[in-house]
């Protein structure tokens, strides 16, 4: 389930910025020696189910010009790890208490990343 975040798509920083300020929000990196895709998993106690919040990234051209590799945020998304079956059809079901919390984690993260990285 794509999640829409206007202020976190299509944002532009520093990828070792970007980085850092995800994995200290609880994400780690994927997709190896290619573009990295961020992943956290929010636990579901009530029913003991586990979903991804995934933010991809694309490289681009680092807009400060001194030749850091920067990255720009893909649409975030939402993934089950469970189908429910109902009447004989497979259905993606995220309880809408999951799609709250990762719609504030988004937010918070948009939050750390509307601002320059701070100078070294």
């Amino acid at each position: 389930m794509q999640l829409k975040s206007k202020s976190l798509t299509g944002v532009v920083q520093p990828l070792s910025y970007v980085d850092k300020m995800l994995r200290q929000q609880g994400f780690y990196r994927a997709g190896g020696e290619n573009t990295p895709t961020y992943d956290v998993v929010i636990y579901d106690s009530a029913t003991s189910t586990s979903y991804f919040l995934r933010i991809p990234t694309s490289y681009t051209q680092s807009p400060s010009g001194k030749g850091e590799i920067s990255v720009r945020l893909g649409q975030p998304y939402l993934e089950a790890k469970f189908y429910m079956h109902l009447a004989d059809e497979e259905i993606l079901y995220i309880p809408q208490a999951i799609r709250e919390a990762a719609l504030h984690k988004l937010a918070e993260i948009a939050d750390y990343l509307s601002s320059p990285p701070p100078a070294e």
